[in-house]
């Protein structure tokens, strides 16, 4: 996957020019990117995973990683790719694998488009409902402290110090009542606060606005 990686890195394109670089990047998503994510896109059909041996874990932890490249040097075309095939959906489908690395590598790859802070990427996780996916691993984990439980809450912490608002108000509206009692980290009661706040925000705006209109007739 290294040179892989290497072919594909737009720095590492300095004797083409813009418009070959991109004619190239399309090319290689329309031709070869499917072959590449045969065995992921396989392996998840119906939203199960089908294999969960070493083998094939090892496999799609590969894939993971290479698709976090894909999110860190190209814009465009991966995030149309992963909108057209429902690509993030199927990787959080590793959140169910019994091998805490390959979960820790589909949440990482969720945390790498998180930390973009692209709102087109934040409407793609609140149209399809993605953090239930990450709501159900929370709970199959049972709370145990472990690396899982970890990274999930530095996730949501993210979120909340980055007040991304669309994320922050598709979690708390969702499922806020699956961490509320959660005391051992102040993350998720921050979170509350944080929508509260821009809730009572949203209607004081509107009660002003009522207001001007009111004096106005």
């Amino acid at each position: 996957m290294n040179y892989l990686k290497l072919l594909i890195d737009p720095e590492n394109m300095i004797a083409v020019s813009i418009i070959e670089k991109t004619e190239f990047l399309s090319f290689f998503y329309f031709r070869s990117m499917s072959v590449l994510l045969a065995p992921l896109m396989a392996n998840t059909i119906d939203l199960k995973l089908a294999r969960d041996d070493f083998h094939i874990a090892q496999l799609q932890y590969l894939i993971i990683d290479f698709l976090t490249f894909c999110i860190e040097h190209h814009t465009y075309h991966i995030r149309n790719f992963l909108q057209k095939k429902d690509l993030l959906r199927r990787v959080l489908v590793l959140l169910k694998s019994k091998h805490q690395y390959l979960q820790l590598s589909a949440l990482r790859f969720l945390r790498k488009i998180i930390g973009l802070k692209d709102e087109q990427y934040n409407l793609i996780i609140l149209r399809n409902n993605l953090f239930a996916s990450i709501v159900d691993a929370y709970k199959a984990n049972k709370r145990r402290y472990n690396l899982l439980n970890s990274a999930m809450i530095e996730l949501f912490e993210f979120i909340r110090q980055e007040n991304i608002k669309t994320l922050i108000n598709y979690f708390v509206e969702n499922f806020y009542s699956d961490f509320e009692s959660i005391t051992y980290v102040k993350t998720f009661h921050d979170l509350k606060l944080s929508y509260n706040t821009q809730r009572d925000k949203r209607e004081r705006i509107l009660s002003d606005r009522l207001r001007m209109i009111i004096i106005i007739l």
